[in-house]
């Protein structure tokens, strides 16, 4: 991809408001590398351009399609049609993106709205999916008017979406967590106890612990955030992120999931 196309319009990064970061998941497609996501550049400023690159696509692939959220239906920004080298818009394309034949997916003037999950689905010759692929875009505010960090913030948990139903993966995003943070735990209900720890992240030394209720559906991020995919009915209830500092203060946050009945 020519650097040019991320050059256009870009414009010095001192005074940052806004960044951009970027958590990815997937659903592992039948293929010796899974497809990755990637953010270029890593951090975007309201109003600049990132392109979602794509990695590792299977081969034989006829049709890239990249929507908004997880569900396909009406939700498609675009596609492109390898069999006859075109690109076409969706229903959510509002003139800002452009599918790329390698899968990737260029956002232009990024604006609070675009914060959201994409989803890229490779399907093949045969109008099989080869591949699920989705990130999550969130574009959020660092510094407060007067342009320092803003360190008195509590710590929250956003649901991504925020709506989901039975077989869907949502995103418990932790955000405002504490700068010297030593190490994070994730609980499966209201209390903390060890018989109901899902996973422990070690900051130092980028490590992950499993815990005893961690069913294999579950992935831990380093910023924080939770990934449960195919959730099911048993997994409604109470999620608690505990964090613990260098200077050994614990802090608790929780968020409740449910889900829709389809």
């Amino acid at each position: 991809m020519p650097s040019v196309l991320l050059c256009n319009g870009c414009t010095p990064w001192q005074g940052l408001l806004l960044t951009a970061s970027l958590v990815t998941f997937w659903h592992y497609p039948t293929t010796a590398e899974h497809v990755t996501i990637e953010s270029v550049p890593p951090h975007v400023v309201e109003g600049e351009n990132v392109l979602l690159l794509v990695q590792n696509l299977p081969e034989n692939l006829a049709t890239l399609v990249w929507s908004k959220g997880v569900k396909i239906s009406n939700n498609v920004i675009g596609l492109y049609d390898l069999n006859k080298d075109v690109s076409a818009p969706g229903p959510l394309h509002s003139g800002r993106e452009t599918v790329y034949s390698n899968g990737s997916l260029l956002l232009r003037n990024v604006t609070w709205k675009d914060t959201a999950l994409y989803t890229l689905k490779c399907l093949n010759r045969h109008g099989d999916t080869a591949s699920t692929t989705t990130i999550y875009l969130e574009v959020h505010s660092k510094y407060t008017h007067c342009g320092c960090p803003c360190s008195s913030a509590q710590p929250t948990i956003e649901l991504v979406p925020p709506s989901i139903v039975e077989g869907e993966s949502v995103l418990l995003v932790a955000h405002n967590l504490p700068e010297n943070l030593r190490s994070f735990f994730w609980y499966k209900g209201g209390i903390v106890f060890k018989n109901f720890e899902i996973a422990q992240h070690i900051i130092a030394t980028h490590s992950t612990l499993l815990g005893p209720v961690h069913n294999g559906r579950e992935r831990v991020y380093s910023n924080g955030s939770l990934l449960l995919q195919n959730v099911t009915w048993n997994d409604i209830g109470f999620y608690t992120l505990r964090t613990l500092s260098r200077n050994m203060k614990s802090e608790l946050v929780r968020v409740q999931l449910q889900l829709d009945s389809k």
